[in-house]
């Protein structure tokens, strides 16, 4: 089969496309053949060694996708060969094919389509992880999104809007910001020229936000944590800055604020179960009108370093999704 292959950890241009053995197929597992995979925060980290995770090399990289049911491993008896599935096992999803545990395998929707359903585990996912088993968010409550255009970020605005929230979206062009209003943001701010801080102050009354989701890092955590409300609950779920945020503790000593990270890979090993039924819960959202999940760029599978770039460079506003058969 073809696949992406990442040989070292170096720039994403050293990666290449070759014939490799399709990967095993352990008991409890799924083989699938992929259609379609998703370009993630991650995705672009990992090749470079700049993740948290570092694959044995070499290794195909890829979060998440989504195709047809090739083949069952012992023990699956519940999927039917040629079923439409999503997936994220956590790497290997840039190839023809992909093996994942059933657990972590969930029909697609009716009325989803390819790519869509390639992106869809993991932001929403993580969203949900984070507004509803991390950061407890209630009706009536005010819910910060940063990077809100981003995939996670505009999951994270419907999820909130879903839970009853008032939501403020920050991102940093024109067009972000009114895909934001589009897909539910009541309030908008500005990253790149207006003063966080005071602006979460301004439109929550001088009270500040009850929670905060963080996807970017770098300065814009401080200036966020310090609009927080107090016994507000601070979501830290990634850095798509590139730069690790340094937290500072007298903030939220003074706020009385929970700093929470958000992990989805976590919730997924250590415990599978609780993931799989956010995601049957999210299924049943798509399936009602109340998540309207966008992607807006696809490329072949051959041009995977640009599919890379559009997300590292920060230029992608939703998801983009990587064609692969």
């Amino acid at each position: 089969m073809k696949a992406v292959l990442c040989k070292d950890y170096a720039p994403i241009e050293q990666l290449v496309i070759e014939d490799v053995e399709p990967p095993a197929l352990p008991a409890g597992s799924v083989r699938i053949a992929v259609r379609a995979a998703s370009v993630n925060p991650p995705d672009v980290l990992m090749p470079q060694g700049k993740y948290q995770v570092r694959p044995p090399l070499p290794f195909v990289p890829g979060l998440e996708c989504m195709g047809t049911v090739l083949e069952l491993g012992a023990g699956v008896d519940d999927l039917r060969v040629g079923e439409r599935v999503m997936t994220y096992p956590g790497q290997g999803c840039y190839a023809q094919q992909v093996v994942a545990p059933r657990i972590r395998v969930e029909r697609v929707p009716a009325g989803m389509d390819d790519k869509v359903a390639a992106g869809f585990v993991l932001v929403h996912s993580t969203a949900y992880h984070a507004l509803v088993d991390c950061g407890r968010l209630a009706a009536g409550e005010t819910l910060v999104v940063l990077g809100a255009s981003g995939g996670i970020g505009l999951c994270a605005i419907q999820i909130g809007k879903a839970l009853g929230a008032t939501v403020i979206a920050v991102a940093s062009t024109p067009d972000k910001r009114a895909t934001c209003r589009e897909n539910g943001a009541d309030h908008l701010i500005d990253g790149s020229t207006e003063n966080l801080t005071e602006r979460i102050r301004e439109l929550t009354g001088g009270q500040g936000a009850d929670v905060i989701l963080d996807v970017v890092g770098g300065d814009v955590t401080d200036r966020a944590l310090r609009a927080i409300r107090p016994f507000g609950r601070y979501l830290i779920a990634g850095y798509a800055s590139g730069v690790i945020p340094m937290i500072k503790g007298n903030v939220v000593l003074l706020k009385q604020a929970q700093v929470i990270g958000v992990s989805y890979r976590l919730l997924l090993e250590r415990d599978p179960a609780h993931a799989a039924a956010n995601l049957s819960a999210l299924c049943r959202l798509f399936e009602q009108g109340k998540l309207r999940p966008l992607v807006t760029a696809e490329f072949a599978l051959e041009r995977i370093v640009d599919a890379l770039k559009e997300v590292g460079e920060r230029r992608a506003i939703g998801k983009v999704a990587v064609i692969v058969s």
